[in-house]
């Protein structure tokens, strides 16, 4: 049962309020009464309350202060406000003090008690929300595996994070290795499956190894294991703290010549391994890896169980070209799975922030693809850039509409551009293009929904035309309808809104003989008082005074 606490300077309207929820057992409210902020307070005491639903200006204590303390000892506490004053930036900043919704008092009990539904769904959400936190966490934990080999695949393929982000993310998944201190690594490599066929099987061998390796290294050793794909598995190691390097090389050669030898005689199958006892950085661990796979790859006219060990004192002009360049292909190599950033960017018609993300990921330095390997890697980066940019185009049916703007055969043909660094450039352009095109027809769609709100508001001026119930015609947010109004149109909706009652109120002054009373009630006004107060802050001058001041004019 959900506690409530209604809050009114007027007496009549709260009593009228609380017999009004009695008669809605539905509800289940446990409802409390106070006629100003202090007697609320001195009620409610210590104990928590679930609703608060209050009118704003009230003397002594005003809604918003009485908020500000309640949410101060219960800030899951949901606000709703009252007001006579159908002023949506003063609403505007009440809402900021914690209120989930508004009613006007001329709204009528519906709004309220909708009001009063949407806080209990809030509320009941958030506990369902916390209970699905909890076994999201729960998943999480049992998960940590899969997320930290996952982490670790994308840093070793060139997704190179920062230090501060690499020491948060170490973290988050109990990665015991210094995202600061050099790294060495080894690969292995299963030769053949032996009894170990079947999957489920497999999924227990990879295990096995893990349980081996740890008996081996965890005295001597820091370190991480991974299933890298199929057959091949990844130890990422460092000393002990404050133990030499030395040491850690040491017992990483006597180590892995171990875990050889105990999957051939405990698990029966044979296992390949390429270890490096020269340790690198971080950012350069990818390049060391990807170093092993071809030792691995280039001896396999060894046979089965090699054992290839890298010294400590390699050259590092040895290696495959320079570090700089290798981390430069990694970069771009892992920048191309993310291409999916861009597809926010060119659907918002956001064309800066896609500049801005396309420069980032494909900013390359002139002299790689002076390389020959660098060559391949451009061809490698137009396969998928071009697919790409030809599914988005086609799944959007946008083809048509940049066919005017762009070569569409540079799309799927290498050969159209001059260079790599050109065809670089022409994707780039080609998403700005599209871009523009999409904010374009955002705009004509937020004129489309402007259209739409005038003439529902034309149409049922007599009926109430709330923000919620507009929002629900154009299948908008409430919130979000408001800023998108204001942004076209530069007035708020439910200003718009009264400037088209009061106009259609002048009309019947002018051109009837009908009651004020009446006149309020078919424009949409509950009260002809609210309707008069309006009217006089518009004109200057009350409705009568509005008639009159016409009729005299009709007479000269």
């Amino acid at each position: 049962m959900m506690n409530v606490l209604i809050v009114d300077d007027e007496p009549l309207a709260v009593n009228y309020l609380v017999e009004a929820l009695a008669d809605m057992p539905k509800l289940q409210l446990n409802v409390t009464k106070a006629y100003s902020g202090k007697e609320a307070l001195a009620k409610l005491g210590p104990g928590k309350v679930d609703i608060l639903l209050t009118d704003i200006r009230m003397p002594g204590m005003s809604g918003m202060e009485l908020a500000d303390a309640i949410l101060a000892t219960s800030p899951r506490c949901r606000v709703i406000f009252l007001t006579g004053y159908n002023d949506f930036d003063y609403v505007q900043t009440a809402m900021r003090k914690g209120g989930v919704d508004y009613v006007l008092k001329t709204e009528g009990d519906g709004a309220i008690v909708s009001a009063l539904e949407k806080a209990i769904a809030d509320i009941e959400s958030e506990l369902n929300d916390k209970q699905i936190m909890q076994k999201a966490r729960q998943q999480v934990h049992l998960a940590l595996p899969s997320l930290r080999r996952d982490y670790l695949i994308d840093f070793l393929q060139g997704d190179v994070d920062s230090l501060a982000a690499r020491k948060k993310r170490f973290a988050e998944l109990d990665i015991d290795l210094d995202p600061e201190r050099p790294v060495c690594a080894m690969l292995g490599r299963i030769d053949a499956w032996g009894s170990f066929s079947a999957p489920a099987d497999r999924a227990l061998l990879f295990y096995s190894i893990y349980n081996i390796a740890e008996e081996y290294f965890q005295s001597d050793l820091r370190f991480v294991f991974f299933q890298y794909d199929r057959t091949r598995t990844v130890w990422l190691l460092q000393p002990k703290r404050g133990e030499s390097m030395e040491s850690a090389q040491k017992a990483i050669g006597d180590g892995a010549e171990r875990i050889q030898t105990a999957c051939k005689s405990m698990l029966r199958i044979p296992f390949s391994i390429a270890l490096s006892l020269r340790p690198v950085s971080w950012e350069d661990a990818g390049s060391l890896l990807e170093d092993l796979k071809l030792q691995l790859t280039f001896c396999m006219a060894a046979g089965e169980e090699v054992l290839m060990t890298e010294s400590a004192d390699r050259e590092e002009d040895e290696r495959r070209g320079s570090s700089s360049l290798l981390l430069e292909i990694g970069r771009l190599r892992s920048n191309i799975h993310k291409l999916d950033l861009l597809e926010s960017s060119m659907d918002n018609g956001q064309t800066e922030e896609l500049k801005q993300l396309y420069e980032s990921l494909f900013r390359v330095k002139g002299e790689l693809f002076a390389s020959e390997e660098g060559k391949w890697l451009g061809l490698e980066l137009f396969s998928h850039l071009s697919a790409f940019f030809l599914t988005y185009l086609n799944k959007r049916k946008l083809i048509d509409a940049v066919e005017a703007d762009v070569q569409i055969d540079k799309i799927y043909n290498p050969n159209q551009h001059a260079g790599l660094e050109a065809m670089l450039a022409f994707f780039g352009e080609l998403g700005v293009r599209i871009a523009e095109h999409n904010g374009k027809l955002q705009k004509e769609r937020s004129h489309g929904i402007v259209d739409r709100i005038h003439s529902y508001v034309h149409q049922f001026l007599h009926e109430e035309l709330s923000l919620t119930k507009l929002a629900e015609i154009v299948y908008l947010s409430p919130p979000y309808l408001s800023r998108m109004y204001k942004q076209m149109t530069g007035q708020g909706l439910l200003e718009y809104i009264n400037e088209t009652r009061i106009q259609r109120g002048k009309l019947l002054l002018k051109q009837s003989d009908k009651r004020i009373h009446d006149i309020a009630s078919e424009v949409g006004f509950e009260s002809a008082p609210y309707f008069t107060r309006l009217f006089r802050k518009k004109m200057g001058m009350t409705p009568q005074e509005y008639r009159e001041s016409v009729k005299g004019m009709d007479s000269l």
